[in-house]
């Protein structure tokens, strides 16, 4: 998209600033929201594009047609939700077949907008019914909602309706397993239904902490589904809870944009292998993978971290930040292998905003946050460096966010001589 996608009532130069400080005001975010969900909603329709001719396509295509014509806001909701963007573009082609031609994995694409679809019309409170995919014979998943669970393998689909009676998912032969609010498990105690659960993090605020959806970790292979236990509940409703009232209380601008961007938590255990502290990834904005870090402090660090790529990705929507020749890489210091300008960007940023966190933690008395500023300072400084030298990758408005980060860093810089000074004994 070109820079007049800007917001024309803000100059572009307070759109960058704001962004590099890590605090976009209302106008900016709701800019933002709109690019990710108009990005959303045209993947969308380079699938239909691709998929349309199949019947159980067009199923779910009419079934999300009726959910925008009845609720649009939820219609809206969901375009802009981290699960649709990253199931979108696994079946979005970046160029689609003549109109009319079939596409894609036989039968995956039409199950995926299934469950979304699905999901959509539940949450619009719709009557309806349609066939979705279980995987593996034993899971279907309803994104953002939350899981059936099946005792054992059986069909490869079922029926998820929702009639006078309430919703329910139903495979051939069986009982009707309900669909509700509340964990519900079947007769025998193994399957049943399994909600995502939401955490409220204050004023209004909420976010879902997400283990059972295939794509939850951005990867190319799906996840199994993995509920929740009670007591990894309880340990991040703790956690979070101290992490919000330190945010809250020590740096509230900060606290408003992570409530307005993030919308779903990813709990990382042992057992995923990533070895990550925190993730983010650019299909699914609004979800940040996070490790079970007990420190308020340090969480609070990586959920503003996480925020900032999710804000830069959104940025990355509405408007061409590179222009970078084929095969672009240079070195960076969170990795020994070289990597191309969008890491750069998203890592100087990012960094940078972090150690925004740190310095304000620093100023306010707290002595620990003195490593992690200058890791942070030192790392997001030599990503934009880099850039900087390498000018032929930025576009305009890229040379304009990077020029922005460096004032903030500039900023810093001699706000922390002056104070240096001030503290030197008079001669």
């Amino acid at each position: 998209m070109s820079s007049r996608s800007l917001s024309p009532r803000a100059s572009r130069q307070d759109f960058w600033e704001s962004l590099a400080a890590g605090t976009p005001g209302p106008a900016a975010l709701a800019a933002l929201r709109t690019a990710r969900r108009n990005r959303n909603l045209l993947l969308l329709r380079v699938a239909h594009r691709c998929h349309r001719a199949d019947p159980h396509w067009a199923a779910a295509v009419a079934l999300l047609a009726e959910v925008r014509r009845v609720r649009p806001e939820v219609f809206a909701e969901l375009l802009g939700d981290p699960e649709a963007g990253a199931w979108l573009a696994r079946h979005a082609p970046p160029r689609a077949p003549e109109d009319g031609a079939a596409g894609g994995t036989e039968g995956e694409p039409a199950a995926g907008l299934a469950r979304l679809a699905a999901a959509a019309a539940l949450r619009a409170g719709l009557r309806f019914r349609i066939r979705v995919p279980v995987a593996d014979g034993t899971a279907l998943v309803l994104p953002g909602l939350g899981a059936v669970l099946f005792p054992a393998p059986g069909p490869g689909a079922a029926t998820v309706l929702c009639d006078g009676s309430g919703a329910a998912a139903l495979r051939d032969g069986e009982r009707p397993v309900p669909i509700h609010g509340a964990p519900a498990a079947g007769p025998d105690g193994a399957g049943g239904w399994f909600p995502v659960p939401r955490l409220r993090l204050g004023g209004g605020a909420a976010v879902r902490l997400d283990t059972l959806d295939p794509l939850r970790l951005g990867g190319p292979a799906p996840l199994p589904p993995r509920p929740l236990s009670p007591a990894e509940h309880t340990g991040w409703a703790r956690r979070l809870d101290g992490t919000w009232r330190l945010l809250t209380e020590r740096h509230p601008e900060r606290a408003g944009t992570v409530a307005k961007v993030l919308r779903v938590l990813v709990p990382l255990t042992e057992e995923d292998g990533t070895g990550w502290r925190s993730a983010s990834f650019g299909d699914a904005t609004g979800l940040a993978a996070l490790s079970p870090v007990d420190d308020p402090a340090e969480l609070a660090a990586d959920l503003v971290h996480e925020t900032q790529h999710s804000l830069l990705y959104a940025a990355m929507d509405l408007v061409e930040l590179l222009d970078s020749p084929p095969g672009a890489r240079a070195a960076v210091p969170w990795s020994d292998r070289p990597r191309p300008p969008a890491a750069l960007l998203q890592g100087s940023s990012a960094f940078l905003v972090t150690a925004g966190f740190w310095h304000t933690e620093l100023r306010l008395g707290n002595p620990a946050a003195r490593r992690p500023y200058e890791h942070g300072r030192r790392t997001a400084a030599t990503a934009l460096a880099t850039l900087t030298a390498h000018d032929d990758w930025t576009t305009e408005e890229g040379r304009r966010l990077l020029g922005a980060l460096r004032t903030v860093l500039a900023s810093w810089e001699e706000r922390d001589r002056r104070e240096e000074r001030d503290r030197r004994p008079l001669p």
